[in-house]
């Protein structure tokens, strides 16, 4: 069992909680907490105008967990000379979109499901 220390901020946030009676014990609270951020991490957010049946939907969105993943997973190892290049043009191009008058910028989940569309071919 691992013990953990609350700052004094995070104290007084649980005793609001208790005092709510929402919560009949810290243990309540810490575990709707716990609940919540799994939910976070679990739920990735299509755009409005990301078409498709649900179980499409349900595999994009695990493909945007997977890519995650993956980012992280590699975020400290070095990256290819040729990798970064092609990363720095795509950087740029993206840039030069978001500079169109009209255009808002465009999420990383946003980005994902055009290049999965793109291969998919549509």
């Amino acid at each position: 069992m691992r013990q953990i220390i609350l700052t004094p901020e995070q104290e007084k946030l649980l005793e609001k909680l208790l005092n709510t009676g929402k919560y009949n014990t810290a243990q309540e609270a810490i575990a709707r907490a716990f609940q919540l951020l799994e939910e976070e991490d679990d739920d990735i957010k299509l755009p409005s105008y990301v078409k498709g049946t649900e179980s499409a939907k349900k595999l994009l969105k695990e493909k945007i967990k997977k890519y995650r993943e993956e980012r992280e997973k590699n975020k400290n190892k070095p990256i290819d000379p040729e990798r970064a290049r092609l990363s720095q043009e795509l950087r740029e191009l993206f840039d030069k979109t978001q500079a169109i008058p009209g255009i808002q910028e465009i999420t990383e989940e946003e980005i994902v499901a055009e290049i999965e569309a793109y291969r998919r071919g549509e």
